[in-house]
């Protein structure tokens, strides 16, 4: 169901929303999701999160506001922040620690002085890459085919990938 909800969703890109993306979301939001609805662990909560911003941004399809734009920001900012704080917390050994470590000591200096750990800082970074290639864009240009557009998918999934990574050892907990 949730492969059905991003697909649909990543086939919806141009802003309008259709009938399959909105039964996708409908059944979604009636599925029950995990074993423990009272209490899902970190990879479960990140996960309803990520499914309730989805949903967010399909309600939000064709006349994103400002407002709806900055929730979606905002639960991107949290998350990240969250997902740090996690594992600062935690006696469990999260891999690529050495690689995080690294990165915030060599972070420009910009984004070094939120204070923030790696998770939040990366995301800040790739929301500015995607403030950036937008902003930049010419008008009617598709911002998705263009190569700026392509290099900032690539940059997103390499995040979405680390996140995922370090939440599978939350997962096996």
């Amino acid at each position: 169901m949730v492969n059905s909800l991003l697909n649909c969703g990543a086939a919806r890109v141009d802003g309008e929303a259709n009938d399959a993306l909105q039964q996708v979301i409908s059944e979604l939001s009636r599925a029950p999701l995990f074993a423990s609805e009272i209490d899902p662990n970190l990879a479960e909560s990140f996960q309803l999160e990520a499914i309730g911003g989805w949903i967010l941004l399909t309600e939000a399809l064709g006349e994103m506001s400002e407002v709806q734009t900055d929730r979606i920001i905002i639960l991107a900012r949290e998350q990240a922040h969250y997902l740090d704080q996690c594992i600062e917390e935690t006696v469990v050994a999260v891999e690529g620690e050495e690689l995080r470590e690294s990165y915030l000591e060599n972070v420009e200096d910009r984004l070094r002085a939120y204070g923030l750990g790696y998770f939040a800082t990366r995301n800040l970074e790739v929301e500015g890459r995607c403030h950036d290639v937008i902003t930049g864009a010419s008008t009617g240009e598709n911002v998705l085919n263009s190569a700026a557009g392509r290099a900032l998918l690539d940059s997103c999934d390499r995040y979405s990938r680390e996140i995922v990574s370090a939440l599978r050892v939350f997962a096996c907990e």
